[in-house]
């Protein structure tokens, strides 16, 4: 016999099949016919977990791995190393290599092999039957098939088919018991006969299947006899009557359901008609008895079959699951109510499964799936008693939960040492504590399940016997959380630390689970009366003044107020609370209240009073010793999930969280510092340890507090209040290490680092500090390993894939991190400004660039043959660095930044000119070309959705490229449509009837204003009639209103200061190249609209203006010392308010500074006229040299805000994304919306503003991004927002179509934003 084929042929198959096939009788004997036989032999590799161990199961796949083994490897190989493309229609690679391995010529050899090998072996088997399975059987079968035949006729029943040997054994035998043997067994069993008769016929019923009896006519006799063995004192019968029980529960067949109401029904006759056997709860259990053993392995084998059955009980018709189910519900609600705690009552079926299974998991497997859930609510109707019960028990350890410390130490403590299902390890003895205790734990957790679906809170309220009022979800949630909240069931002191039973621990544990649902939680938790009671801990460090003797909480040496264990459970079910947006809602407001209607004393005043305290160490010594730094952090946790979004940093901004927090941090830094680190040695001593234990403890309270100060970054404004700290570098540093690491933002947030890199690198203090990290290099580095190649040598087996679209998605991901911080123009300006290319005549292929100036000269301005040539992928590196360059320059600061110090436009126009052949005129059209010819006219170009016309950036096979290519400037006509000249003719209408009649104003008896007057008409007009707010009628509008809103004290912000420019002075004044060439941008759009006509004279008024500006507002700055460029000297960026206003005057220079001037009193000068307050006195010095525009920490903070409560979609697109709301809005409004939206929107924009108020500037950008809603979720599914929102225009918008939904937003929100953005003195 050759070695390869040992176990395969001769006597050792013969051997392996016989022992295969011993292991296969049990499934044999239960199957009905052959056709159950070949399919449960089929499926024997799912149901048998010792399959693989079989001696023939184990060789046949030595024999595979062998010989098929090295041509799947093969297949593999080849497969993986294919550059063929697959077709859509083509099967997988698995179905692909199997079909090419079983077609094999070695595949087919093994076959034939191994068929003629087993059918010889079955053969075999067939002829010596006897032989080999009546005398060569295991010992227990050789005696049990010999007493079979003793007793029965033998019915057999062979399958002659022979297809292959693959099917099931085609050969097979089965036994069917005889009516003779039922009718024998049913007799032996009965009652009146003698011990060893009824022995001898459980042996009997045990050595056949049991699936014989149940099916039979005569299994009504067996079930009576049955029920009189189980009860049977003898214990050799009980033996048996559970070891028949056994059996028939080791099937999956659905006869099982009449064994198991057998079991169910001997239970319940146990505690009906034998009371007086079952103990008194006073007097425990002591498992040791014979009565008792009987009963616990009894619900044992209850118990696992509750847990076991749902694996298959759908198969079955629903009698299967009814039967279960009620017949479990009537054993488990016999029960003795009324009876209180520790007194007289018997034990109960619930005891003990409560012992055996206490937390439930029966009935949390049933509640499981909607099968059998459906079904068990229903039934819970018809036998409500077992919740009465469940909820009396609950009720009444709660109300007596004042039990001696010790006890309940002791209790808790045992549990957690062991069990009753443990088996031969239980202890012999259980108190009657110890079972009401474990009662209760069962009763908590099925209640808990109970609660998390709606039919299961449709059983409350409960109407106890013993009370008069019936008990309600929310009564019996405050009754588990006082629980909770009572040191005296949380101690700290116990050994055992894992699997601990206490009380307060397993509630925690059943609240977290319904926080874990909002919907539930909404329905369950979200109660004034709940919290209250959950936070009366932390209350009364609060409100304790001195220690109040005899009081529920006074303090002694055993436990305080402050308790650890208490503090940290109720921490952590607020911090599941706080985890969801209506969690978070209902802590920050109170219950069924919301933003309109805020109170001091809702629990996030009270979380963030107590943690600001304790952050201080100003909590009231009465109250017991200050807590520790883990319960401090707790808190701190719950705060930061608050403070991170924007509500609630509105709520808690009044406990100065950043400053407390960071102050605590630069405490633990220098306790850090100075912390004595000991040196290792072979002797260690207990000091060495306890030292570097607090080190460590020292450093796990430091990045605690780190963490939690890194998370104001969420917000636009908590940025502002990070950056006032001064710990943004470190925190920005920390923050870098996770997202290195891709750890999770914290326990309840999974992402949201990209989000917050995001927000942080809209500000330029937030760019300097990523800088410092090493974020940008690290950026580049894997942007250019993507599209070039990396710094690792490793050797590569298979060439990269050849990218079919401009931007793949190998690299669209490092392209999108790349634009969200480069998307601010302050971020830009950052890390570009007065910064040159570090061009190279030369470039090595390894050579990578480490700054984004390295980024723009090797792969956007590709100017020379030794760039090109250093790129492995000239083209498809070149486009993504376009694509890039087109984002960037969507902020047209930026693209005036670059364009003045690096020349792109002349770059690109001279690669154009070079794209043609030699002997035509006409430019190439390939991917290069189109992609500069777009950043060419987009460039070039100013105006709205309908006053440019942007060329595609995707050649289509079909038709030749729509528009043309140019090597110069100005851009071919085709770009530029044709707009209607504006009118002179002064227009009648009833705004400008009123603005006519201003001097004659008189109030009305409502005391109605001017200026309320004029907010009304105004609104009329624009809704009804916006085509005639244009013009002049704008103009008139400006000039009359900038009078009347100045006699409003609220709105005049800041004083008008004379100006003390003379003209030589505004001459003088040196303006900037960005800004010289931003008047040239804005003349040629004025002159594009036929707002101003084409002369030299224009630009030199605009140029007059722009200075004239600069030099007013240089009176109101103060310089500041910062290593921050954009505070270096005045507003870097170009004046696009200034040069709106004078559009809107017609080029008048007069009238565009008289209302500039008289304008920049105003609040709403600082928001709309964006370098009014660039280092500005008016600020507070904090402010002012933060670096941070109150456009971006108040407009856009406010804009996040009312996104989360209107539109929450909308906002979880972009925190989905990584891209935040305030940064686009913010690059809107700083541009005033040019390229964005038409020329009348712009205007509309400006006076609804000044008019209306500020805050419509937040309620235009909210109800863009709600025109926009459709668009921008679905940019999110396709990951390209930031790229669609920066891009395109905003198409469909109008000004005039939602101003009613402004004036809501308006009725709604004014007190808050408003009052918020006037009051610029702090952010």
């Amino acid at each position: 016999m050759s070695s390869s084929w040992k176990g395969l042929e001769g006597d050792d198959l013969f051997q392996n099949l016989r022992h295969l096939l011993i292991n296969f009788d049990p499934l044999i004997r239960e199957a009905g016919s052959s056709d159950q036989v070949e399919e449960a032999l089929v499926h024997m590799e799912e149901n048998d977990e010792s399959f693989h161990r079989y001696e023939f199961v184990r060789q046949l796949k030595r024999k595979i791995e062998e010989v098929l083994g090295p041509i799947i490897e093969d297949e593999i190989e080849k497969q993986s190393t294919s550059t063929g493309s697959v077709d859509i229609g083509q099967d997988t690679l698995v179905s692909r290599i199997t079909d090419r391995v079983i077609h094999s010529k070695h595949y087919n050899d093994l076959s034939r092999k191994m068929k003629k090998n087993i059918m010889e072996a079955v053969d075999y088997l067939m002829r010596n039957f006897e032989s080999e399975f009546g005398t060569g059987r295991h010992r227990d079968s050789a005696d049990q098939l010999q007493a079979n035949r003793q007793t029965r006729k033998t019915y057999i029943v062979s399958d002659e088919d022979e297809s292959s040997c693959g099917s099931s054994f085609n050969q097979g035998m089965m036994w069917y018991t005889s009516h003779e043997m039922l009718e024998n067994v049913a007799e032996k069993l009965g009652k009146t006969k003698d011990t060893q008769t009824r022995i001898e016929g459980m042996q009997t019923l045990n050595q056949n299947s049991p699936g014989d009896f149940v099916n039979s006519d005569q299994w009504g006799r067996i079930r009576k006899n049955l029920m009189d063995v189980m009860a049977d004192p003898d214990d050799h019968l009980s033996y048996l009557s559970q070891k028949f029980i056994v059996r028939a529960f080791t099937t999956t067949s659905q006869y099982t359901k009449e064994v198991y109401t057998l079991l169910a029904d001997y239970l319940i006759g146990q505690f009906n008609s034998r009371r007086g056997l079952i103990p008194k709860v006073k007097n425990g259990l002591d498992v040791q008895k014979g009565e008792m053993i009987k009963l616990i392995k009894a619900f044992r084998l209850l118990n696992e079959f509750q847990q076991e059955t749902i694996n298959y009980w759908i198969r079955y018709p629903d009698k299967y699951l009814e039967m279960v189910l009620e017949s479990t519900l009537n054993l488990f609600s016999i029960h003795q109510q009324g009876a209180p705690v520790g007194t007289s009552s018997s034990l109960t079926p619930i005891h003990f499964v409560s012992l055996i299974d206490p937390k439930a998991q029966w009935f949390i497997k049933w509640m499981h799936g909607n099968y059998s859930r459906m079904k068990l609510l229903k039934l819970l109707e018809k036998y409500k008693s077992v919740v009465v019960n469940a909820v009396h028990h609950c009720l009444e350890f709660s109300a007596n939960r004042k039990m001696p410390f010790d006890l309940m130490s002791e209790v808790s403590d045992n549990f957690s040492k062991t069990s009753i299902a443990d088996g031969n390890k239980g202890r012999p003895y259980y108190t009657g504590a110890e079972l009401e205790y474990s009662y209760f734990i069962h009763s908590v957790f099925l209640l808990g399940r109970l609660l998390c679906f709606t039919n299961g809170r449709k059983l409350f309220p409960i109407k106890l016997k013993d009370s008069d009022e019936p008990v309600t979800i929310t009564k019996l949630l405050v009754a588990l959380v006082l629980i909770v909240v009572d040191p005296s069931l949380n101690h700290g002191n116990s050994k055992s630390t894992q699997g601990r039973y206490e009380p307060g621990s397993l509630v925690t544990e059943i609240l977290k689970n319904l926080c874990s649902s909002e919907q539930v939680c909404e329905i369950c938790l979200y109660k004034d009366e709940i919290t209250n009671t959950l936070l009366s801990p932390v209350s009364q460090y609060l409100d304790t003044v001195h220690t109040r003797p005899g009081s529920e909480y006074s303090f002694n040496e055993d436990h305080h107020i402050g308790n650890e264990t208490t503090l940290l459970h109720v921490a952590d079910i607020v911090s599941m609370i706080a985890s969801s947006t209506r969690g978070r809602r209902h802590l920050i407001y109170g219950e069924k209240k919301d933003i309109f209607t805020r109170t001091k004393s809702s629990a996030a005043h009270i979380i963030a009073k107590f943690t600001r305290k304790a952050l201080l160490g100003e909590l009231p010594h009465e109250a017991g010793p200050a807590p520790s730094k883990a319960v401090i952090g707790a808190y701190l946790y719950i705060c930061r999930q608050l403070y991170n979004t924007c509500e609630g940093l509105l709520v808690l901004y009044p406990y100065d969280l950043h400053s407390v927090g960071a102050i605590a941090w630069r405490e633990a830094n220098r306790d850090a510092d100075n912390a004595v680190t000991p040196t290792p040695s072979d002797n260690s001593s207990d000091t060495d340890i306890t030292t570097r234990q607090g080190k460590a403890d020292i450093q796990v309270w430091e990045d605690t507090l780190r963490d939690n100060l890194l998370n104001f970054a969420s917000t636009a404004k908590g940025i502002l209040l990070l950056q006032q700290t001064g710990a943004i570098n470190e925190c920005m540093s920390y923050m870098y290490i996770r997202y290195e690491q891709k750890l999770q933002v914290s326990k309840c947030e999974k992402f949201g680092y990209g989000y917050m890199v995001t927000q942080v690198a809209g500000t330029a203090p937030g760019m300097v500090a990523l800088q410092k990290t090493g974020y940008i290099k690290a950026l580049i580095a894997e942007l250019w390993s993507v599209m070039e190649s990396g710094l690792s040598d490793a050797p590569l087996y298979s060439a990269k894939t050849w990218p079919v679209d401009a931007v793949d998605r190998h690299s669209h991901k490092h392209l999108v991190r790349l634009l969200n911080v480069l998307a601010s123009f302050p971020a830009v300006y950052e890390v570009l400004a007065r910064r040159p290319l570090p061009t190279q005549d030369e470039y090595t292929f390894r050579e990578m660039p480490e700054t984004i100036a390295g980024f723009i000269d090797r792969l956007i301005l590709v100017d020379s043959p030794g760039k090109i040539h250093s790129l492995f992928n000239y083209e498809h590196s070149h486009v993504f660095g376009l694509r890039v360059l087109s984002v960037m320059i969507s902020c047209r600061d930026t693209f005036l930044l670059l364009q003045s110090q690096y020349r792109f436009q002349d770059v690109l126009l001279k690669a154009q000119g070079e794209n043609k052949p030699s002997d035509r005129d006409d430019l190439i059209v390939d991917m290069l070309s189109v992609e500069r010819n777009y950043v060419l006219v987009k460039s070039y170009l100013i105006g709205g959705p309908s006053e440019r016309v942007l060329p595609p950036r995707i050649l289509s096979e079909d038709s030749v490229y729509p528009f043309p290519l140019f090597s110069s400037f100005p851009v071919p006509r085709e770009y530029t449509p044709s707009l209607g000249g504006r009118t002179t003719l002064k227009q009648e209408n009833d705004l400008t009837k009123f603005l006519s009649n201003t001097k004659t104003f008189k109030a009305d008896r409502g005391k109605t204003t001017w200026l309320e007057r004029c907010k009304n008409t105004l609104t009329k007009m624009i809704i009804a009639k916006s085509d005639q707010v244009k013009g002049m009628v704008i103009q008139q509008l400006l000039e009359t209103c900038v009078p009347q809103i100045s006699k409003v004290p609220e709105e005049c912000v800041f004083p008008l200061l004379d100006y003390t420019g003379t003209d030589s002075a505004v001459k003088g004044y040196h303006l900037s190249p960005l800004q010289t060439l931003g008047i040239k941008i804005a003349i040629r759009y004025g002159i594009h609209l036929k707002l101003i006509h084409t002369s030299s004279d224009v630009t030199e008024k605009l140029t007059h203006l722009i200075k004239q500006c600069a030099c007013f507002l240089q009176q109101q700055q103060k310089s500041a010392d910062t290593n921050i460029k954009f505070l270096q000297g005045n507003y870097p960026g170009f004046d696009w308010f200034a040069a709106t206003v004078f559009l809107i005057f017609n080029g008048n220079i007069e009238k565009s500074w008289q209302f500039l001037y008289k304008f920049s009193t105003f609040g709403c000068s600082g928001y709309l006229w964006t370098p009014r307050l660039h280092s500005s006195v008016h600020l507070p010095s904090a402010l002012m040299s933060s670096g941070i525009s109150p456009l971006f920490s108040s407009t856009g903070h406010n804009i996040e805000l009312i996104l989360q409560i209107e539109l929450p979609l909308v906002a979880s697109a972009f925190r989905m994304s990584g891209y935040t709301p305030a940064q686009i809005c913010v690059h809107w409004l700083k541009q005033c919306f040019w390229d964005y939206l038409d020329w009348q929107d712009i205007c509309h924009y400006v006076c609804v503003c000044i008019v209306m108020g500020i805050d419509y500037q937040v309620y235009l950008c909210v109800a863009i991004l709600r025109h926009m809603q459709k668009r921008i979720m679905e940019h999110m599914q396709t990951q390209d927002l930031i790229i669609f929102l920066k891009e395109t225009a905003i198409d469909g918008f109008h000004v005039s179509s939602n101003l009613r939904f402004m004036n809501e937003l308006e009725k709604r929100y004014r007190k808050i934003v408003l009052s918020d953005m006037l009051n610029i003195s702090k952010p």
